[in-house]
């Protein structure tokens, strides 16, 4: 008999990046560092453009806008304005097809 488990997974927008991992290194690196904390805040273009110790940050066009637009006058509030744009993003959830019957709509749950 083959059973099949009920799941939702979270996939990304195509084009934003899935796990925001360049984002989580740019605020890493705000808050391991006051002089690149204090770069982001007043200039993010230019905090992105030099990077941290000798690493670079490669964003996607929605993370570069999101950073950019994220203004804030402290990194608290920088980082709670992009975890607030972000949540406000539409999440895509992936359904189960129900063997056997592919053209079926799927039930509400």
């Amino acid at each position: 008999m083959l059973t099949s488990s009920i799941f939702k997974q979270r996939v990304a927008l195509p084009g934003t990046g899935s796990d925001y991992c360049e984002i989580n290194r740019v605020l890493a690196a705000a808050v391991v560092s006051k002089k690149f904390c204090a770069l982001l805040l007043s200039d993010p273009a230019q905090a992105v453009a030099q990077g941290y110790a000798g690493e670079q940050f490669i964003l996607s066009d929605a993370e570069y806008d999101l950073v950019l637009s994220a203004q804030g006058g402290s990194l608290q509030e920088f980082a709670q304005r992009m975890g607030e744009a972000i949540s406000s993003r539409p999440v895509f959830t992936m359904q189960p097809v129900i063997p056997g019957n592919i053209d079926a709509p799927m039930p509400a749950f």
